[in-house]
């Protein structure tokens, strides 16, 4: 199929020669199949919702799916390892097949000179480290505990993987699971808990990529999320920049200078001088996921512009300014200097079917907004999602994916407008490089 790229050339040329468009995915989404209990399969089950079951059955596709990756010319993948999949029933008893699984997905993405971008933990803890004894990401052991694995997972797949990421989203995983804005698993909710998590998450990824830097040749980093506050007269100016502190200084702050943002010294601990230390030194390069922004005003008060586009996802709306301001405020007042991948970015088409042109749109803008950006540190960005997926406590009520699953139809795979049109500007990356 032959689509017109009608995007951004005169601007593309700035970022062209270290840019590159993947795709990104996570494994309790996509995989299915699993053996062990994770704290997403105790929480659908405890609020009956949606279970998982098969998800898109990539555990048995994942070769029809990395081929349709290639066909769409990128050269890069983001998936994550499922650490329940690893050690599905006890701490440290390691299934070989789950280990053979995620060589098979490595080897098969080299086959076609697909690099892999690892994740370790994208949210599914294993059940057993979320009890009365060690209770998940509110316990100071679980530093431990998610050291040792990823140290297995280096072990294991380090010759063959040189991009790592260790934890997706703490902001999600603390205020969603842990804190105020409680709807994900495990569903332990306190203003206490939401800061404890936050911290023991920044303590993990910090040991975890610390010990990665002083054993291994590669680049690990830390996947952020966050929207864009927009204020909308100088008055407000004050507010966004507290809201952006409480989304992504709330992590990125940590990383760069070793302290939390002081707008949240009242709800967080300081971080001990050997802390400091690992956490300013357990990066090379920030992971930044980035789907949707709202207006803030003086009064604190979160709005959405009437004329925004919608999406499925209640939460989303496509808005391609704020790709650029977000960019732009990241280079201006944190770091100008540390490579960024744009880790995801992407929305759920309100209707499904495969003519998603509502999906084209917003890719194009926020690319072509990303792209003028002053930010010339951005190495790439993964689309949201490769497959169509299981969205968490939304179930498969929202279609994220740029290939369909037919559930009902053995999961035949079908590729979406989007994909297609991916596939044309990635020939056009390929061709100016």
């Amino acid at each position: 199929m032959k689509l017109k790229i009608l995007l951004f050339l005169g601007t593309l040329p700035s970022l062209i020669n270290s840019f590159f468009i993947g795709a990104a995915t996570s494994s309790y989404q996509i995989e299915g199949h699993n053996s062990g209990i994770n704290i997403w399969d105790e929480f659908t089950f405890e609020h009956n919702l949606h279970p998982v079951k098969n998800a898109s059955n990539h555990f048995l596709q994942y070769e029809e799916d990395i081929k349709l990756l290639h066909e769409m010319g990128s050269k890069h993948y983001r998936f994550s390892i499922s650490w329940s999949r690893i050690m599905p029933f006890y701490w440290n008893d390691i299934d070989p097949n789950a280990i053979q699984f995620y060589h098979n997905i490595i080897d098969e993405c080299l086959s076609y000179n697909i690099t892999p971008y690892i994740t370790l933990y994208h949210w599914d803890l294993p059940h057993y480290l979320n009890t009365e004894s060690i209770n998940g990401w509110l316990d100071e052991e679980i530093v431990y505990y998610f050291k040792e694995y990823s140290i297995l997972m280096f072990e294991e797949y380090s010759d063959k993987v040189k991009h790592w990421m260790t934890i997706n989203e703490p902001l999600t995983t603390s205020r969603q699971g842990y804190g105020m804005d409680c709807s994900f698993a495990p569903y332990k909710c306190s203003l206490e808990n939401q800061f404890l998590s936050a911290h023991y998450q920044l303590l993990a990824h910090a040991h975890v990529g610390y010990y990665y830097l002083n054993h291994y040749e590669g680049e690990i980093g830390l996947v952020m999320n966050t929207n864009w506050f927009e204020p909308k007269n100088e008055e407000s100016i004050e507010n966004s920049h507290l809201l952006m502190d409480e989304n992504l200084g709330w992590f990125l702050e940590p990383l760069l200078t070793g302290m939390y943002p002081s707008t949240l010294e009242k709800y967080t601990q300081s971080f001990s001088f050997h802390e400091q230390i690992i956490l300013m030194n357990s990066f090379t390069f920030l992971g930044i996921n980035h789907y949707t922004s709202y207006y803030i005003d003086e009064n604190k008060i979160i709005s959405v512009d009437p004329n925004w586009i919608t999406t499925k996802a209640n939460w989303l709306f496509n808005v391609p300014f704020g790709a650029f301001k977000v960019f732009n405020y990241i280079n201006e007042r944190y770091t100008d200097t540390t490579p960024i991948y744009i880790t995801e970015c992407g929305m759920p088409q309100i209707n499904k079917g495969l003519m998603d042109i509502e999906r084209v749109n917003y890719l194009s803008g926020y690319l072509s907004e990303i792209m003028r950006t002053e930010n010339k540190n951005i190495r790439g960005f993964f689309v949201w999602s490769l497959l169509d997926n299981f969205e968490w406590a939304r179930g498969y009520n929202e279609s994220f994916g740029i290939i369909d699953v037919d559930y009902e139809n053995n999961y035949k795979r079908s590729p979406k407008l989007s994909y297609y049109w991916l596939q044309q500007l990635n020939k056009f990356i390929l061709h100016e490089q």
